[in-house]
């Protein structure tokens, strides 16, 4: 049955790419999917890398609380650590012996410096509280001057007032009076330690020339009496080389000998095929010697002769 809406024979449906307006919407639609995919992939990406950061600083927190909690744990790695601190400082140590004695030589000097400005310094605040001293013992004198010249004028407030003032710079000078005595002896035995330091360190360091000259001379008589021992046991790297150099060339001279056994072998029965053969060319020539005959040969030989010598003639003849 066929109508004006659905034909019989209808035609296929094309595809959207070929329908009008299918190719600009196919584009638009590509380029909103780019779009979206620039900036939705980042917000991706950002979302993924902070739920990674996020699980490994759980993991972190987890391993630190675990550390803070756990006695044993801690206790393990603090062992481990002091291990670990003390083999390293085995091997600085066996590298060179002398390097923790000469700086513990250079931190006595340095300190030997800073003992002689501490010293100074010393000396110096006792040097400024008798300075002090010595200007308040003459404010009393001053004043012990005007109190008699007040007294003697009937001055009673001018007299109270030089008396409580005098008073005062006693007790002053009471209060710096030990504190002048104690940097007095302070500063003496600072010095004494500054001089008698000199001497520890110049003693430390002959001692450690001393141990640096008997190393060497140990060092170098250990290394004299292993190059000795070298000479009787040899390198063992060497030693194992040369053993199995020597292994080769026994293998080599055993074959070389083998191989040259079986050429003689071979040769010899060679030679003898030869003699063999060289016997029966002489058995045979013998035998050919003694069936030979001397007058039967001149004969035959003269026979053959007149004979040719006849022929000749007869050729001659018919020739002319």
């Amino acid at each position: 049955m066929e109508t004006q809406f659905f034909p019989a024979d209808s035609q296929q449906l094309k595809s959207y790419w070929k329908r009008p307006g299918g190719k600009f919407g196919t584009l638009v639609g590509i380029g909103l999917l780019v779009a979206a995919g620039y900036y939705v992939l980042p917000v991706l990406t950002k979302v993924v890398w902070n739920t990674v950061n996020f699980g490994i600083a759980l993991a972190s927190l987890g391993a630190f609380l675990y550390m803070v909690t756990h006695r044993k744990f801690r206790l393990g790695l603090f062992y481990l650590y002091e291990i670990l601190m003390k083999k390293f400082a085995g091997i600085v140590i066996e590298l060179d012996p002398f390097i923790i004695a000469e700086d513990y030589i250079r931190d006595m000097t340095d300190e030997r410096e800073k003992l002689y400005k501490q010293s100074l310094e010393v000396d110096g605040q006792k040097e400024k509280i008798d300075l002090k001293i010595k200007e308040k013992e003459s404010e009393i004198n001053k004043f012990m001057t005007k109190a008699q010249v007040a007294r003697e004028r009937n001055m009673l407030p001018e007299l109270g007032n030089m008396t409580r003032q005098i008073g005062r710079l006693k007790e002053y000078i009471q209060q710096l009076t030990p504190i002048r005595d104690n940097l007095s002896r302070i500063g003496e035995y600072l010095t004494r330690i500054h001089q008698n330091s000199a001497y520890l360190i110049e003693d430390a360091r002959n001692e450690l020339e001393l141990k640096r000259d008997l190393y060497k001379s140990v060092t170098s008589g250990n290394r004299a009496l292993n190059s000795a021992l070298k000479i009787f046991k040899g390198d063992p790297e060497k030693k194992l080389l040369v053993e199995q150099s020597m292994e080769y060339l026994k293998d080599d001279i055993a074959g070389k000998l083998a191989n040259m056994k079986k050429a003689i072998t071979y040769s010899a029965d060679f030679m003898k095929s030869i003699d063999l053969d060289n016997a029966t060319y002489e058995k045979e020539g013998l035998k050919m010697l003694e069936s030979f005959n001397g007058e039967d040969a001149f004969k035959l030989t003269t026979g053959n002769t007149t004979k040719e010598s006849g022929e000749g003639t007869e050729f001659q003849n018919l020739l002319k």
